[in-house]
């Protein structure tokens, strides 16, 4: 019984480690340098120029990671460029409101 229950900690722990890992500072950076890519292309409307600016503020964050890093935000960069932040679908919405809080971080 003792052994059943230090295995499933383990597990457990590892799992909570993993998924820390999935939202990483460096994932989220791949993420929007993605999502800045997708919503240009597709939900940009009147703020294209915003989004040009974004994009290229993104793209130098997510080239600024060390070479580990920039593996795993690959990743999340990919998923946000076929329309998928982080687990959720990028549609208008979600690219106007990822918009406003990248121009405030980048």
């Amino acid at each position: 019984m003792k052994k059943l229950l230090l295995v499933t900690a383990i597990i457990i722990g590892s799992i909570g480690t993993a998924q820390a890992d999935v939202f990483s500072e460096a994932v989220k950076t791949g993420a929007n340098a993605g999502a800045a890519e997708y919503c240009l292309d597709r939900h940009a409307g009147d703020n294209k120029s915003k989004w040009r600016l974004l994009k290229v503020k993104t793209t130098k964050a997510y080239g600024d990671l060390n070479k580990e890093e920039r593996t795993k935000a690959l990743i999340a960069r990919k998923a946000a460029e076929d329309g998928e932040y982080l687990g959720d679908k990028l549609d208008g919405k979600r690219c106007n409101s990822l918009r406003k809080m990248m121009y405030v971080k980048y």
